[in-house]
């Protein structure tokens, strides 16, 4: 008997659940439905060693559902995925609603642009010279002299194209304020520009050697390659 009326129980809590379900779609399905656009950010994923040269950043997503979701409905809950080809240069990519992930309940109406450009090139490396940038004048009267840095190369890495154009690099400035006397720094090598990052050897041990008019410079025992 107990077994019976717990089993008629398990039932009734069925029933209502289902019946509590059955409430909460049916208002969603009599709740009018509106529209929103929304500029929403592109993610990219990027073929293996490849980098991405020009890219649009956003889109317009038009989106339609119950009013109560279209409401709360914000950037950061839209989700625009592009995936690249492995492929150099420019590319004219489509886009449609099934690279647009929304909130469950909503549909995409339109993206704005629906055909967007890229530009992709391959990742590359390679050793260029480096040379010391020097800031600011020298203490009594000294100039100077000769400027030598080691390593006097380093490996960078960026776009082929890039890359292949690049005939070297810089050091953050050396600043020569207050010196009279041959020194040495280290100094971190400055990337070119934001693509190409400096790898392995991030910085250079600078030798600056100095002279005074009529005063004979000191001996650091390698040559300096002489300032042109």
């Amino acid at each position: 008997m107990n077994d019976s009326r717990g089993l008629w129980g398990l039932r009734l809590l069925a029933l209502g659940l289902a019946g509590l379900a059955w409430f909460i779609f049916s208002g969603e399905k009599r709740e009018p439905l509106s529209e929103k656009v929304i500029d929403a950010a592109v993610r990219y994923d990027l073929p293996e060693s490849f980098l991405l040269l020009e890219r649009v950043e956003m889109v317009r997503v038009s989106a339609r559902g119950p009013l109560s979701k279209i409401r709360s409905l914000t950037a950061p809950f839209i989700d625009v995925f592009v995936d690249l080809p492995a492929q150099e240069g420019v590319q004219q990519v489509a886009l449609g609603s099934d690279q647009v992930i929304l909130p469950e309940g909503l549909e995409v109406v339109s993206v704005e642009p629906n055909v967007i450009e890229v530009t992709l090139d391959r990742l590359a490396t390679r050793f260029v010279p480096v040379e010391a940038t020097l800031a600011g004048e020298p203490a009594a009267g000294a100039r100077v002299l000769s400027t030598r840095v080691v390593p006097n190369k380093v490996l960078v890495a960026g776009p082929a194209s890039r890359i292949a154009a690049l005939e070297g690099v810089n050091t953050l400035p050396v600043d020569l304020s207050g010196h009279a006397r041959d020194f040495e720094m280290e100094v971190a090598v400055r990337p070119p520009e934001p693509l190409i990052n400096i790898q392995e050897q991030p910085t250079v041990n600078v030798i600056i050697r100095l002279e005074i008019p009529g005063v004979e410079p000191a001996d650091i025992g390698d040559e300096a390659s002489p300032v042109g």
